[in-house]
């Protein structure tokens, strides 16, 4: 008798292990993706703070408006999420044939063997001259387009006096917004759950000295 209470005793402590145990992961998953989220966040933001550089830059040596957002959104690419055209063109034919056989040795010696960007990418960086000399949004988008271009957008604020006798400031700010993975606002109260499509906009800016009316007609903004 008091071998199997003992034994009843220890199969229920470790079923009590196991729940627990159970419970603990589930928490530590949600964690690592709040701190996954939180980190992609600072990420977009580091890359939404470079592309207002490379706006600000343009609009400070006299590029119209649709310039200045061609290079806000080819600086964002790395936070636009999917590339919508050209579609995705699959993985190199040498490396899915390797993939193909499941022999570790040969995807290994495909992979080494392979040049470091997928002919997608290398259609992508080809594409990118062409867009940033398209001449608006509709022919540019014949060329080149991401699943969150559409949610990218601009304010510029440049100086009363554009007279061209003192140098003013101008400031970029590009917003952009992004889904979420766990929702922020109950996080903020200890609560780990799904996002269920809420978004989040994260910016950048960027200020510069703008020089264009010293000796630039400023005739196509």
């Amino acid at each position: 008798m008091v071998f199997l209470s003992h034994t009843r005793n220890k199969r229920r402590r470790g079923g009590q292990a196991m729940i627990e145990s159970v419970f603990v992961i589930i928490v530590l998953c949600l964690a690592f993706l709040a701190a996954f989220q939180y980190a992609r966040l600072f990420e977009y933001k580091t890359v939404l703070t470079h592309a207002a550089a490379r706006s600000a830059r343009a609009r400070a040596v006299g590029f119209n408006r649709w310039m200045i957002e061609k290079s806000a959104r080819v600086a964002a690419i790395p936070a636009s999420g999917r590339r919508l055209n050209p579609p995705p063109s699959g993985l190199d034919p040498a490396l899915a044939a390797a993939l193909s056989q499941a022999r570790p040795g040969d995807v290994w010696d495909a992979v080494m063997n392979t040049i470091a960007r997928s002919p997608g990418s290398q259609l992508e960086v080809a594409r990118i001259p062409d867009y940033m000399n398209s001449i608006n949004e509709p022919t540019g988008a014949e060329l080149l387009d991401y699943e969150l271009w559409d949610t990218l957008s601009l304010d510029l604020h440049e100086p009363a006096n554009v007279t061209g006798e003192i140098p003013g400031y101008l400031t970029v700010h590009v917003r952009q917004v992004h889904p979420l993975l766990i929702a922020l606002e109950p996080l903020a109260d200890g609560e780990l759950r799904d996002a269920a499509g809420d978004t989040f906009a994260v910016g950048g800016f960027f200020t510069i000295e703008s020089h264009y009316p010293l000796y630039m007609e400023d005739a196509n903004w």
